[in-house]
């Protein structure tokens, strides 16, 4: 393997397969497995939104200052402007984590939605 197809792996490929693992395991986790809420499996959506967004912020971090030099000199010297850098990387990153976060809420909620139909069939919490 040459070096610079092992850094496109460490820099490229292996955040984003992170960032897209958190996405699919964290609603889950959240929402926990027996819930019939709506409301919670968007809550859950929406705070593993908020969580990936961070911590691609921090993924883009990290990759540059593994690439650049001084890096965490300059974040120290104006936090502000870089934190707005870094979560403008992190916009980037959204975008292939961001559909794969809307196909796991669908199927999280059509699962749901045939659990609450099987209840009211049998007859345990529905009119049906």
């Amino acid at each position: 393997m040459s070096e610079g197809l092992r850094l496109t792996l460490w820099n490229t490929i292996l955040p984003l397969v992170g960032l897209c693992a958190l996405v699919a395991w964290l609603p889950g986790w959240l929402v926990g497995r027996g819930t019939l809420s709506q409301v919670a499996l968007a809550r859950a959506v929406g705070v593993t939104a908020v969580v990936a967004f961070a911590v691609g912020a921090g993924v883009a971090l990290a990759l540059y200052a593994a690439i650049n030099e001084g890096v965490w000199a300059r974040v120290l010297a104006a936090p502000v402007e870089r934190l707005g850098f870094f979560l403008g990387r992190s916009a980037l990153f959204a975008m292939l984590w961001g559909p794969v976060l809307a196909f796991v809420w669908l199927v999280r909620a059509q699962e749901m939605n045939r659990r609450i139909g099987m209840r009211m069939v049998d007859g345990e919490g529905g009119k049906g």
